[in-house]
């Protein structure tokens, strides 16, 4: 399968501690370029992926729903999607 499409998301974890849980828990389910951790203050963290994903219609809905699926994750904002 050949991905033409790169999203950057940021995912909102239930708790912080169970970031390496989450980061498999993603890979299961989506193509991963790569993993970051950003620090948003107070000692919360969230994990920032790039993603790779097919251009066809509903490829975003079903990707947001594919990550929500995963125990840990709480919220998941889409920051920026482009053509590779």
């Amino acid at each position: 399968m050949e991905y033409n499409v790169a999203a950057q998301v940021k995912i909102y974890l239930d708790d912080p501690a169970s970031m390496a849980e989450v980061k498999a828990g993603i890979e299961k389910v989506v193509k991963v370029q790569r993993f970051s951790e950003e620090d948003v203050g107070f000692g919360i963290k969230v994990l920032k992926a790039t993603l790779l994903l097919m251009d066809s219609e509903g490829a975003m809905d079903k990707l947001e729903a594919q990550i929500r699926s995963v125990k840990g994750v709480s919220e998941i904002e889409v920051e920026e999607v482009g053509r590779m």
